[in-house]
């Protein structure tokens, strides 16, 4: 093997170890924030409501997706859970519920989600558009941003890029769910909602805390890190 082949070779190597640095970094924040528990938590009475629609209507939809929130808090109460996160759990399915119930209508289960969504996608893209990225205020005000960068130009830079990844998350639930909404679908946005809801937000909180902390002149793996 001649000397170029062998440094093709070697960095060849390199990338893929620092690929699968930066997997098992994503892996582990994704551990850390119980991302698996934090899926099942928000998808479960999902699932539930579109099941009970389907067979029953809006009404018994409500009654599985509530049932099932009050079955999964008392199972993390007895995991050790806080009080106020189980209780809060809990809030968000009836409150999901409780458009339905007075409206009578299945697809209101999902408004306050659409206008979340709708909500933040404005937030992140008048912060793009200012040139003051959201992502980088948040970590100046919760003291998670170096406060004196080496290159202040590239952390910029860093945060318009993450700011960007945040607005295309909130933007499409949007430009997917919302028309969907307003035609009075529930099973299709329904679906739709489930997975760009929950699951793919604690997705997109484990890949961003190891992606700015990198930037921030950290390890990204252990193998960096040694």
């Amino acid at each position: 093997m001649n000397p170029d082949d062998r440094h093709r070779t070697a960095q060849e190597s390199r990338d893929l170890e620092k690929y699968r640095g930066v997997d098992a970094d994503i892996w582990d924040s994704f551990r850390a924030m119980r991302g698996p528990r934090h899926i099942l938590d928000g998808a479960a009475p999902a699932i539930g409501f579109l099941l009970g629609y389907s067979v029953a209507g809006a009404e018994a939809g409500v009654f599985v997706a509530v049932l099932i929130a009050v079955a999964l808090a008392a199972v993390r109460l007895v995991q050790g859970d806080s009080v106020r996160a189980v209780a809060v759990s809990v809030l968000v399915v009836l409150v999901f519920s409780l458009f339905v119930d007075v409206t009578g209508q299945g697809h209101y289960f999902y408004l306050p989600e659409v206008a979340l969504c709708v909500v933040m996608t404005a937030l992140f893209s008048a912060t793009l558009l200012t040139g003051k990225p959201l992502s980088y205020t948040v970590r100046r005000r919760t003291r998670l941003e170096p406060a004196e960068p080496a290159d202040p130009a590239t952390r910029l830079r860093l945060h318009q890029r993450i700011t960007l990844a945040w607005f295309v998350f909130w933007a499409a639930p949007v430009l997917v769910v919302l028309p969907l909404y307003l035609a009075d679908k529930v099973a299709i946005p329904g679906t739709v909602a489930l997975v760009l809801g929950k699951p793919a937000l604690v997705i997109m909180l484990a890949v961003t805390w190891p992606w700015v902390r990198n930037k921030s002149g950290q390890p990204t793996s252990r193998a960096e890190a040694m």
